[in-house]
C-alpha cells in the first residue's frame, strides 16, 4: 500500500536489508513522523530544564547516531522513563 507521498515500505528478506531501507529513507521517515506523529495528538508545554553539559553532549551523540534531534531524543527518553515508572508504582 502506498502513502499519499507515493512511498511504501520495501519488502525485505533480512534485517540488514531492512536497516538499509530505513537508512535510505531517513529524511522521508522523519518528515512523516513530524507530520503524523504523536505531537499533534498530545498537548505539549514548553519547559526549561537545567541539565549537565555532559548529559547534553551524550544526548547529542546518541541522537546523531539515531538520526533525530537531541531534544527529540531527550523527550522520548523522558516519556519512556515516565511510562516505565508508572507501571512500577
Amino acid at each position: 500500500m502506498r502513502g499519499a507521498d507515493g512511498w511504501r515500505p520495501a519488502v525485505v528478506r533480512s534485517e540488514a536489508e531492512e536497516a538499509e531501507s530505513w537508512d535510505l529513507h531517513q529524511g522521508l521517515i522523519a518528515d512523516l513522523l513530524l507530520k503524523h506523529g504523536r505531537r499533534g495528538a498530545v498537548p505539549t508545554k514548553n519547559v526549561s530544564v537545567r541539565l549537565p553539559v555532559t548529559d547534553i553532549e551524550r544526548a547529542r551523540k546518541l541522537a546523531e547516531k539515531r538520526g533525530v534531534g537531541y531534544q527529540t531524543l531527550i523527550e522520548t527518553l523522558l516519556h519512556e522513563a515516565l511510562k516505565k515508572e508508572s507501571r512500577i508504582a
